[in-house]
């Protein structure tokens, strides 16, 4: 089993923490995680990206051009990443596009909508036995527990858990 996730974002979005936790829930479940973040201009507002490539066995290259999981939060980030979108069977877009609706609807603050990617991401991974979404949760407490908001992310990751 080989698994290619791109994450991608605008600078700021959180693309580096959701990264980061999905790397560490499925390294504690014994998978190899290969991470490599593409920071860019991210801090004048350009595009953030993670590869991340999940397996059962080693991982001899940490970027790839076609992966399993898209992840799109921004417009420039699908312009950045449309030579990384392909129409193989099985394949996955997640784009911002597609739940901007739910997300005004449930009033989620753009700063938690990284934590409702991640909750649809780590329900995702979870179905294909990667890692496991209160995993993912107590990490992501552990990280963000004691912040501000607080409340705004665990309700962002609820409302993932109902799609």
């Amino acid at each position: 089993m080989l698994l290619k996730i791109l994450l991608s974002g605008d600078g700021g979005q959180g693309i580096q923490l959701m990264s980061d936790l999905i790397c560490r829930a499925a390294i504690q479940r014994g998978f190899f995680v290969s991470h490599m973040p593409n920071y860019g201009l991210e801090q004048r507002g350009g595009v953030s990206l993670a590869f991340i490539q999940i397996s059962n066995s080693e991982i001899a290259y940490p970027k790839f051009s076609k992966p399993d999981v898209l992840v799109v939060m921004s417009d420039q980030a699908r312009e950045r990443t449309a030579n990384h979108r392909c129409k193989d069977i099985g394949y996955l877009i997640l784009d911002i596009c597609d739940f901007e609706k739910k997300i005004d609807e449930q009033k989620i603050p753009r700063q938690s909508q990284n934590i409702f990617f991640l909750g649809l991401i780590a329900k995702m991974l979870e179905g294909k036995g990667v890692l496991e979404k209160d995993r993912v949760f107590g990490l992501l407490e552990e990280k963000l527990g004691k912040k501000p908001n607080w409340a705004e992310n665990k309700k962002a990751w609820g409302l993932a858990k109902n799609i």
